[in-house]
């Protein structure tokens, strides 16, 4: 065994002993008196819906693809796909034509990783330059690159509006990428390539399709990152058969997405999310493909995480409330819609928001009650039923148990072992959700009250500002997390 290999296996059993004593000494020093079960269900109230919906979400993906078990196909899709084509689909067919389009803006110094990137999709790329003003438009046409630039800088929902409008007319399908993302091809995390990907999506009819996004490796948050996509999409997206929902990657029919952006409020807030539900609201089917993967870089910093999370959140409360009926609409498709899109999105995730934040700060004193229980400390006032250690205990416990049933049934075998070391520390980071979640939403609600968010996120500039890409990281997939 390789050092690096027991490294990844040591840390986690390392960081499960330590709070396996923990809870041990914890419990010991614990007031059973002081227990309350009505506490100690508000206490859970995270960790437990977090479990029904995964459990929900894990026989949804199974039963969506129930006819297609034993062709080894339902693992990665969230359809049958093989029923969803027509009679006769599965000789080969010529792929038809095809775009991959790309709003960039100030890509200079990213150029050639770029171009390393999508080099053998070269004759398929149509950019645009959206406003930028270095040297990007330049290079790429030195380059040989084709793109437009009519000197505007619209943001991304605009900019591919205007781009779809300069595309030939025989192009009927196309794929909207970010400069940022590689799409990875069969042996390097993909088990089919591009043009298979498009070629069924082609011969299905559907509106959209949306491959698997996954964190590229890249230090600690990463990791949770990573846990974190694998549990969107692979559970996610994957549970809600066809009327699932677009990631900042995803192929569509033209013609929909043109009608879709004709629409679309243009607001780089919750964009795809948006497009899904216009979509959705027309009678489209949008399905996920998770055989095709591409590879992102995740924010990198807390603070850029955080700026991240308060944008997906303000844009989540921002569409569903700006979209309620075609929300609603789309909810009385199936029995599923209408848990995923009224109970979970609307409900567990909006609704009991306040509640959920209370949750927090009653698992938050808990802990810090089992610090001060372990070490004979005294400095927390000494509340007992509402601090009782026990309430935590159960909570990490519950949680660690969801994270291995997770681990080993949404997350891909190549990916564990950079996953796996900080699956006994998630519960802290479902925790820390609550604060960008908070911010977002009182960022929606103050913009309605006075006008003004009250935290500055980086998806939408002030007018005069300079303009920040749009990366796969604004992916919307803050409304299937689990």
């Amino acid at each position: 065994m390789t050092t690096r290999r027991f490294v990844s296996l040591a840390a986690p059993l390392a960081v499960c002993a330590l709070l396996g004593g923990w809870i041990a000494l914890s419990a010991a020093n614990a007031e059973a008196a002081s227990f309350s079960m009505l506490v100690y269900a508000l206490a859970n109230l995270i960790v437990y819906t977090d479990a029904l919906d995964f459990a929900l979400r894990l026989y949804m993906r199974r039963r969506h693809t129930a006819t297609a078990r034993g062709t080894g196909r339902e693992r990665e899709i969230s359809i049958d796909l093989a029923t969803a084509l027509p009679a006769g689909a599965q000789a080969v067919v010529p792929i038809e034509p095809y775009a991959i389009i790309a709003s960039v803006h100030n890509l200079e110094e990213r150029i050639e990783e770029f171009a390393a990137n999508y080099a053998p999709y070269r004759e398929h790329m149509w950019l645009i330059s959206d406003g930028s003003t270095d040297h990007t438009l330049l290079r790429l046409r030195q380059a040989g690159w084709r793109c437009f630039d009519d000197g505007v800088n619209r943001r991304k929902p605009a900019a591919v509006r205007r781009l779809l409008e300069t595309l030939p007319d025989y192009i009927e399908t196309v794929m909207v990428i970010d400069p940022d993302i590689r799409i990875l091809e069969p042996g390097a995390g993909s088990e089919i390539d591009l043009e298979q990907f498009i070629g069924e999506f082609q011969q299905s009819g559907a509106a959209a399709a949306c491959p698997r996004v996954m964190i590229e490796p890249d230090g600690f948050l990463a990791r949770f990152q990573s846990f974190e996509y694998a549990l969107a999409f692979r559970a996610g997206r994957q549970s809600l058969a066809d009327y699932s929902i677009t990631s900042g990657v995803s192929v569509y029919r033209r013609d929909a997405l043109a009608q879709a952006l004709k629409e679309h409020s243009l607001s780089v807030y919750a964009e795809d999310f948006e497009n899904a539900v216009i979509l959705l609201d027309r009678g489209e089917r949008i399905y996920y493909d998770g055989r095709l993967v591409v590879g992102t870089e995740g924010p990198g910093s807390f603070t850029r995480w955080f700026s991240q999370r308060v944008g997906w959140y303000h844009g989540l409360l921002k569409v569903f409330i700006e979209r309620l009926g075609s929300v609603w609409r789309i909810a009385r498709r199936t029995p599923f819609a209408l848990y995923h899109y009224i109970v979970y999105v609307g409900g567990l995730t909006i609704c009991l928001h306040l509640l959920k934040t209370f949750s927090a700060l009653l698992l938050l004193a808990s802990f810090l009650s089992g610090i001060e229980s372990l070490f004979f400390a005294h400095g927390q006032p000494q509340l007992h039923t509402w601090t009782n250690p026990a309430y935590f205990m159960a909570a990490i416990g519950s949680y660690l148990v969801l994270g291995a049933v997770a681990m080993f049934t949404v997350v891909p075998k190549s990916e564990r072992a950079y996953a796996a070391p900080i699956v006994p520390l998630y519960l802290f980071y479902a925790l820390v959700h609550i604060a960008p979640m908070t911010v977002g939403y009182a960022n929606w609600i103050a913009l309605k009250l006075i006008g003004r968010r009250l935290y500055r996120d980086h998806y939408e500039p002030e007018p005069g500002d300079a303009h920040e890409p749009q990366g796969v990281h604004g992916v919307h997939m803050l409304a299937t997390r689990r």
